[in-house]
C-alpha cells in the first residue's frame, strides 16, 4: 500500500512540474504582451489571447516561458519571452 501511495505521489509531483497557476499565467502573459506591443518591429501586430498562447515553466520556479502567436502584414509568427516573478508578485520580462 505504501508503494502505491509513493508512486501516485511521484506521478502527481511530476505532472505539476513545468506548470504555473492560472493567475500567474495571466500575469506572465500580460507582462509579455506589454513587451511585445512596445517592440518597434512587431508592436502593431494582432496578438493571440491568453487562451491561444503557450505558457510553461522555464529555467526555474520563478521564471515562466510565454509564447504568443501573432499576425503582422499577413504573416504569422510567434513572440517568445521569459518573465521572472518579482517579490511583489508581478512579473518582469528578462528575455
Amino acid at each position: 500500500m505504501l508503494r502505491i501511495s509513493m508512486v501516485l505521489f511521484a506521478g502527481l509531483a511530476l505532472g505539476a512540474c513545468g506548470k504555473s497557476s492560472g493567475g500567474q499565467d495571466k500575469l506572465a502573459y500580460e507582462a509579455c504582451l506589454a513587451s511585445a506591443k512596445k517592440d518597434t518591429k512587431i508592436g502593431g501586430g494582432a496578438f493571440a489571447p491568453l487562451e491561444q498562447s503557450k505558457i510553461t515553466g522555464s529555467t526555474g520556479e520563478e521564471e515562466i516561458r510565454v509564447n504568443i502567436p501573432y499576425e503582422l502584414d499577413g504573416k504569422k509568427a510567434l513572440f517568445q519571452c521569459i518573465v521572472q516573478k518579482q517579490s511583489d508578485g508581478s512579473f518582469k520580462v528578462v528575455f
